[in-house]
């Protein structure tokens, strides 16, 4: 009887709902979801397709007007009016648990109730939401049906511009004084403006000798990278603290790189803008002459090769990058006219010029041994080397057609050269030096001598290391990654093997993902390595370091494997993030050379099985 006392008392509440809508107990539906989600409804459980659905009835403690209210929520997926996606009808809908003024339901939770895993094609949909009650016929609604309209957007619809750089414009030229101040960094958003956030991360590399920014950008690591959120500028403070010195340039090159908020590049060109240059006026003080290396003795001029970068071999040739000065030193009262490959009366010419008109950083390269004359009769020019790319370039406006006394000349060039012998240069051209009047004065030049690095860069030009992964990277599920890499190196044989995890990162898709978890061997870090290799021996050494030593020297050019297990930090269950680092691997040859190889790799944690 009082079961039947309460159907009845329910059913008048389902009539009175049926003559007045507004009336239904149910109200307020609210549904949130991006109108351009994942095509697959099983990514809508978090991140930027995020699945929220919201309602308030006037039940109170479970009940409207005395009587229970027992309902069921029913979310469907229509196209057109049809039903494309949902596995429940009004009778078989789960029950909400509705008895509370305002409940929400999201992520995982709000997706089961549409009861099945679909995939969108593209197109124009619509997401429903009706929540239901049983009455003396069956089932009746008890709220009306509440629909959000929604696209999935097909690859070729994704037309976002990338980012593009404004200030610093390309060229900038900012004073030593500015660069020690914020420098503001400026980009243009994503157009059209995406639903979801977008991550902006600025990047800026420095220039070395003999490098372009294309080749600066590959080899070097960033100077500076940094990540904002729906921000089109960031000011960076201390961009450079101490002056530019060789083999580094006050040269830079930047750009900025458009992302999603899990690591996906929003716009073509991999979300990357265009790069741009600027340079930074250096700082050091030219007004004074570097420490001499040589001072010739009799001469007010002087030449001098101030430094030597080596860079990588060209051709087989190796190749240096060359800094050095013309000066007229203290007790000069004339200034040195430069010659231009122009007659002066009174004065010799140039007896072997170089090649071009108005060279006037005319650089002869010789070879042989300076015997302490100031006649260089003896000494031949020598056609084992060349010598290019001078700057500033001759009879450019930088180029001084005169030095004045105590005044200094500073320049730089390439020189390649197929040995690695000792090599001497020398200058012609400098008029009223203090051996105007010297019979020989033409033949007598200024000479100094090109002082090598004692490490030429060319040792790994011609090694070969590589180490591919073996099979996949596997989560063994319980807070570690096993991985396996073939490592071959030649053609000399190997001694020593090193491997140092130089970067790691781990980025949740939710931030509440990770466990608040505060031991540090969990952080990248090496859990186990190991080689079936016999000729080889050792293992971890230390969190970020693998070290194994061979019994002799070692022939791997064919290959070894190497297995690897990474320690990760633990996720909350059914959570997904995505492991980056980098390992560089350090081989030491049989001759003591060591070269190295940095490989990078990538791995996505999914929490939950799908079906």
């Amino acid at each position: 009887m009082q079961t039947m006392k309460k159907i009845l008392t329910f059913l008048l509440i389902v009539i009175s709902m049926q003559m007045f809508a507004q009336n239904y107990p149910i109200t307020g539906i609210n549904i949130t979801l991006p109108s351009a989600p994942d095509p697959n409804i099983a990514n809508w459980v978090s991140g930027s397709s995020l699945l929220m659905v919201a309602a308030s009835s006037k039940a109170q403690n479970g009940r409207v007007d005395g009587a229970v209210m027992e309902s069921k929520m029913l979310v469907t997926i229509k196209k057109g009016g049809a039903l494309v996606c949902g596995s429940f009808t009004s009778k078989s809908a789960q029950q909400s648990n509705f008895n509370t003024p305002t409940k929400v339901w999201t992520g995982a939770n709000a997706v089961s109730f549409i009861g099945k895993e679909c995939v969108l094609v593209p197109g124009d949909y619509e997401i429903c939401v009706q929540f239901f009650g049983y009455g003396t016929t069956g089932m009746a609604p008890l709220s009306e049906e509440r629909c959000k309209p929604f696209t999935i957007q097909g690859k070729e619809d994704l037309t976002y511009q990338p980012p593009q750089p404004i200030s610093p414009a390309d060229g900038t030229k900012l004073s030593a004084a500015d660069a020690k101040m914020p420098v503001n960094f400026r980009w243009t958003p994503v157009v059209p403006r995406p639903q979801q956030p977008v991550t902006y991360k600025l990047s800026v590399w420095q220039l070395m000798q003999g490098q372009t920014g294309t080749q600066a950008m590959k080899a070097n690591q960033p100077i500076l990278t940094k990540e904002v959120d729906n921000l089109t500028q960031l000011a960076v403070s201390n961009l450079i603290t101490d002056p530019c010195k060789p083999p580094f340039l006050c040269d830079f090159v930047w750009n900025v790189q458009a992302l999603t908020r899990e690591g996906k590049s929003v716009g073509g060109n991999k979300g990357t803008s265009e790069t741009l240059t600027f340079k930074i006026a250096d700082n050091q003080n030219t007004n004074n002459p570097p420490p001499p290396q040589m001072l010739m003795g009799g001469a007010n001029a002087e030449f001098k090769i101030d430094s030597a970068v080596c860079l990588r071999k060209v051709n087989g040739q190796f190749k240096y990058h060359i800094f050095a000065h013309y000066s007229n030193l203290t007790g000069s009262v004339n200034n040195i006219l430069l010659n231009d490959i122009q007659p002066f009366a009174g004065y010799p010419v140039n007896p072997n010029p170089g090649t071009g008109l108005n060279l006037r950083n005319n650089i002869r390269m010789k070879s042989g041994s300076y015997n302490g004359a100031l006649t260089m009769n003896d000494i031949l020019e020598s056609s084992s080397g060349t010598i290019s790319n001078i700057t500033p370039a001759p009879a450019s406006g930088s180029t001084p057609a005169s030095l004045a006394p105590n005044s200094i000349h500073n320049f730089q060039f390439d020189f390649l050269t197929p040995t690695n012998a000792p090599v001497q240069f020398t200058y012609y051209g400098l008029v009223d030096d203090a051996l105007k009047d010297k019979a020989n004065r033409n033949a007598r030049n200024e000479i100094d001598s090109l002082k090598y690095p004692q490490c030429p860069c060319s040792a790994c030009d011609d090694i070969k290391i590589s180490a591919g992964l073996a099979g996949e990277i596997k989560n063994n599920g319980n807070g570690s990654l096993g991985f396996g890499v073939n490592l071959s190196a030649g053609p000399k044989k190997v001694k020593r093997i090193k491997a140092d995890l130089v970067y790691f990162d781990m980025k949740a898709d939710d931030e509440n993902c990770l466990i608040c978890d505060k031991t540090s061997n969990t952080f990248g870090n090496f859990g186990t390595a190991n080689t079936t290799n016999t000729n080889f021996s050792g293992g971890v050494t230390a969190g970020h370091t693998v070290q194994f030593d061979a019994l002799g020297n070692v022939d791997i050019s064919s290959g070894i494997p190497i297995k690897f297990s990474l320690n990760i930090p633990p996720l909350v269950s059914c959570c997904n993030a995505t492991v980056n680092f980098c390992i560089r691997y350090i081989i030491t040859f049989e001759d003591c050379t060591v070269c190295n190889l940095l490989d990078c790799y990538s791995y996505k944690i999914t929490g939950c099985p799908k079906n």
